[in-house]
């Protein structure tokens, strides 16, 4: 379009509750807003008559933007009238390679495309390479399938750039609520979120149950009750719990390690090493001294761990 096809158009006149092209989830940035009351609007929004108004077909964060610097009228390219499917295609092509949508955003996009009538078939072939995924079945039904998703629990993991592949497993439970309560306690990073929700599908099924009761656990809202721990620290408590439950024999030896060790009271420079896993049964001693006296008073604690048994208590336990 040339600079010529440019209106300025009233605010009034703009339908914005039509956010059929509206991809993003996080609202216009205060940047943007700042910039606008510097500078205004350098790049003009475009829209086509819907009714008695204008819709959005890409420029909903200027748009937003507009009012908040005390604009009452906005630049504008403006396309004939044209149905929805062709509304978000000239979106998507816009913005191809400026955007980096998150999969629950993207998940978003692709059934709008549905919605808006275009087969599976042409959304696979021709759309998904412009969100920069593959042309694969699997993904388009896994991010498609999304939509089962609450509101909240969309926004808590576009927050934290949640892949498909980890918040897939959401789509057995029944109820997020649970999760909502828990994620937004926590606000863990992505890494977190994977290794929270592999415990939660791995004891459902070990205790033959839902994640929804096991979040519902007193141990678990215990943790996000007490006020003294940082949501760091609450994490950490709710996923040893988790822990134990889905290795309780392995979390068990834990326990008679750290036992064993408070028996044997070695020396604070002193450092029993071994596999956390218990595959392999060698223990190795490390010492760590810089003077005769530091090396003498470490192996005077060893020696009384030996004669007390409570170095043959820990080694039973790596041999039975």
């Amino acid at each position: 379009m040339k600079l010529s096809d440019v209106s300025e158009i009233p605010l009034k006149d703009i339908d914005g509750d039509d956010r059929l092209t509206d991809f993003s989830m996080d609202g216009c940035p205060e940047k943007l807003t700042d910039s606008v009351k510097v500078i205004g609007i350098r790049h003009p929004i475009s829209v086509c008559p819907s009714g008695n108004l204008y819709a959005i077909v890409s420029g909903h964060k200027r748009f937003q933007a507009a009012p908040r610097s005390g604009l009452t009228r906005i630049p504008a390219f403006i396309i004939p009238e044209i149905d929805n499917a062709s509304r978000l295609n000239i979106n998507l092509n816009e913005n191809f390679g400026q955007r980096h949508y998150s999969d629950i955003e993207k998940g978003d996009i692709l059934n709008k495309l549905k919605d808006a009538g275009i087969s599976d078939e042409t959304i696979i072939e021709d759309y998904m390479p412009l969100l920069e995924l593959e042309r694969s079945k699997k993904i388009f039904q896994d991010l498609s399938s999304a939509k089962v998703l609450s509101p909240k629990l969309k926004k808590l993991l576009h927050r934290a750039r949640v892949p498909v592949k980890t918040f897939s497993t959401f789509y057995k439970w029944d109820d997020f609520t649970s999760a909502e309560i828990i994620f937004s306690a926590l606000k863990p990073g992505v890494n977190k979120w994977r290794e929270l929700l592999d415990l939660l599908d791995e004891v459902s099924a070990r205790e033959n149950t839902t994640p929804e009761q096991i979040l519902s656990q007193d141990e678990i809202k215990n943790s996000l009750a007490t006020t003294e721990l940082n949501p760091s620290q609450q994490y950490d408590r709710i996923h040893q719990y988790l822990y134990n439950q889905r290795y309780p024999v392995l979390s068990e030896m834990k326990k008679q390690m750290a036992r064993a060790l408070d028996e044997m009271d070695l020396d604070d420079k002193t450092r029993l090493k071994f596999q956390e896993t218990f595959e392999s049964d060698e223990l190795k001693l490390e010492l760590k001294f810089h003077s005769e006296k530091e090396l003498s008073r470490q192996v005077e604690k060893i020696f009384k761990a030996l004669q007390s048994g409570s170095v043959e208590k820990l080694i039973k336990i790596f041999t039975h």
